[in-house]
């Protein structure tokens, strides 16, 4: 009886077999006919991945490979002529095709019974490789169209890497240049931030400048994804990375790097950068302002209010330091209230008529010409003004900035 059981047992493990094997056999005659089916016939044809005979065969991989294949080109016709397709299943199948074809290949290339190599796929998987590298690029851009961003950066994934294949050795694509392929990495890094991978978009960012690509763009948009992560010393990373560059027409990146140093508590590094490029450009008043910043960080008010001073006579029309430059102004008018305390109240009414009013109204005009030249990033000059009217017993400008609070 046991001898009748263990036949049985291979006679069933051998009908398994050969029903994987009939499976492959058959869903390859489908795709030939009907490249279409693709989706479904994949389904199908899954099972014989792990199946312990058909996922040793070559051809189940081949075949599962060059369905992939037929099925983008079928779409990318029925694309060209108008017709309406998923642009992401043809994406994701040309990508997955070059997987199932790395598979294949290893398998390809076993020994037979004889100890003899007879590749059966290998030369016709390095054709199609070949004649679609450009594809990969293409379906990255269908599946950004189609707001698949993580199918897009796996498909310029594909389209760098193919070249320097070690499994196709010197059957690979050839490489593109440098440039073209940092252009690349940069559409990846816009891709993986669609999708908030951030992770994956400084990784590309990265890649992207390795490879030479240095615009503007880059640096901005590297800097985006580093807030996005909370991540100020990333930040500042790629602030120093660009001020060399493109400081002179863009003040910010001074500022990424000094708040991250002021973040860190390391004001002496700050200020010894601060310095160096105020040497080296003593007219650009965002350095002076950042130095102001600085100094107020530290509490050294007078030196910040100096700074600040600076930065408004070099450009008028800085919002930002006309709204500190007029902050610490009217922040003396408070230390000096309260430093009158104790006077008698005739004494105290002559300090605020001579010297604390003054000073308020010296105050005001760098306030409102903040908030007048950028009421976004300026709201609070309203706070601050709205407590000058309102010490400077002011009512009519006390209900304007009250009003424009309401807005």
């Amino acid at each position: 009886m046991k001898k009748i059981a263990i036949l049985g047992l291979c006679f069933a493990g051998s009908v398994a077999a050969f029903a994987q094997s009939s499976v492959v056999k058959d869903v390859e005659r489908q795709m030939k006919a009907s490249p279409e089916k693709y989706p479904a016939l994949l389904e199908t044809l899954k099972p014989a991945f792990t199946d312990p005979e058909s996922s040793q065969e070559a051809a189940t991989f081949f075949i599962a490979g060059k369905g992939g294949f037929d099925y983008f080109d079928q779409l990318d016709t029925f694309k060209k002529i108008g017709k309406e397709v998923d642009d992401k299943s043809m994406g994701r199948a040309i990508i997955d095709a070059y997987g199932y074809f790395r598979q294949a290949l290893p398998l390809d290339s076993m020994p037979d019974a004889k100890g003899k190599v007879k590749p059966k796929y290998s030369k016709d998987i390095f054709k199609i490789i070949n004649s679609h590298y450009n594809d990969y690029d293409k379906a990255a851009r269908y599946m950004w169209e189609a707001k698949d961003f993580d199918g897009a950066f796996d498909a310029w994934q594909v389209f760098v890497d193919l070249p320097n294949d070690p499994i196709l050795g010197a059957n690979a694509p050839k490489a593109l240049p440098d440039s073209s392929i940092a252009e690349v990495h940069y559409n990846q890094a816009l891709a993986a931030w669609q999708s908030n991978n951030f992770e994956n978009a400084i990784k590309a960012f990265d890649n992207a400048l390795a490879k030479g690509y240095h615009k503007k763009q880059l640096y901005d948009y590297a800097i985006a994804v580093a807030y996005n992560m909370h991540n100020p010393d990333l930040m500042a990373h790629y602030a120093e990375l660009a001020y060399p560059i493109y400081g002179h027409e863009d003040d910010k990146y001074i500022g990424y790097i000094i708040n991250a140093k002021i973040k860190a508590e390391k004001y002496d590094e700050a200020q010894s950068m601060l310095e160096k490029y105020i040497a080296a450009d003593p007219n650009n008043a965002q350095n002076y302002y950042v130095l102001g910043i600085l100094y107020d960080s530290q509490n050294n008010f007078e030196k910040a209010l100096e700074n600040y001073e600076k930065a408004v006579n070099l450009d008028p029309n800085n919002a930002q330091a006309l709204l500190q430059y007029g902050r610490q102004i009217s922040n003396k008018a408070y230390t000096i209230e309260d430093e009158s305390g104790k006077l008698s109240p005739a004494e105290y009414n002559k300090v605020r008529e001579e010297v604390i009013n003054p000073i308020f109204r010296e105050s005001i005009p760098y306030l409102e010409k903040a908030y007048q030249l950028d009421p976004e990033n300026t709201r609070n000059a309203l706070n601050l003004l709205r407590n000058i009217y309102y010490n400077l017993n002011d009512a009519d400008n006390l209900k304007r900035i009250e009003e424009e609070m309401q807005k």
